[in-house]
């Protein structure tokens, strides 16, 4: 069975980039431009895990890993920040994020990171 990874980042081409490499190691991933649609999402499904953008239209990622790494049934889905912000890292360790990927990204090491925290 494929994993399911929800994908919210509001940038066209990382999205394409990401669905592309995830889907041609098995995931079946589902984008999202924005927290609000994000959140519509996971009211009708849970994912195996997140990629959530730390810088967003409607919305910040950090907070929004907080609120979700708060809830009870969503604490053992990994949530990984994604962004090129210089302080990325730090905010990933602050918002209790399971990994951090900085952009611009290395596919292989991308790939290999999703793929280790889904078999797990």
């Amino acid at each position: 069975m494929k994993k399911i990874i929800y994908l919210v980042e509001d940038d066209n081409d990382i999205n394409d980039l990401i669905k592309y490499l995830l889907s041609d190691v098995g995931c079946r991933v589902l984008a999202y431009t924005t927290i609000t649609a994000f959140k519509q999402a996971l009211e009708t499904a849970l994912p195996d895990l997140i990629i959530l953008d730390i810088m967003l239209p409607d919305g910040d990622g950090v907070e929004i890993c907080r609120e979700l790494k708060s809830i009870e049934n969503m604490q053992k889905i990994p949530i990984f920040l994604i962004s090129a912000h210089v302080n990325g890292m730090k905010m990933a360790i602050e918002a209790c994020a399971d990994d951090f990927i900085s952009k611009p990204f290395d596919i292989n090491d991308f790939t290999q990171r999703v793929q280790q925290k889904i078999a797990s």
